[in-house]
């Protein structure tokens, strides 16, 4: 259980630094997004010690894209899409077919 909820920290950081690679313009904002990168590997590290290395990293991948996704639309005002949906309901989708054909 702790391993993943150190991937869901892992995963937040992850939004964060990409959304501060994205928009910081002062020193301050990218301290705060490079805190963010080490934090967040430093986690990702930290869960794959406690599950597979290759499930922790496709689903911190998986936890990032899609919150960075929403992210953006929630926060920055980008136009919600259809295809964009159907992108992560395949990701998400591939992933529990994956994990179900590993157990």
């Amino acid at each position: 259980m702790l391993s993943w909820v150190l991937l869901l920290l892992a995963s937040g950081l992850e939004v964060l630094w990409a959304a501060g690679l994205k928009r910081s313009d002062s020193v301050l904002e990218w301290l705060a997004t490079i805190v963010c990168i080490v934090g967040s590997f430093a986690l990702l590290v930290l869960a794959t010690k406690r599950m597979g290395a290759s499930t922790a990293y496709v689903f911190f991948v998986i936890f990032g894209t899609v919150g960075t996704y929403l992210l953006d639309v929630a926060l920055f005002g980008k136009p919600l899409s259809l295809a964009a949906m159907l992108a992560i309901a395949a990701i998400l989708f591939s992933v529990v077919q994956l994990k179900q054909v590993k157990d």
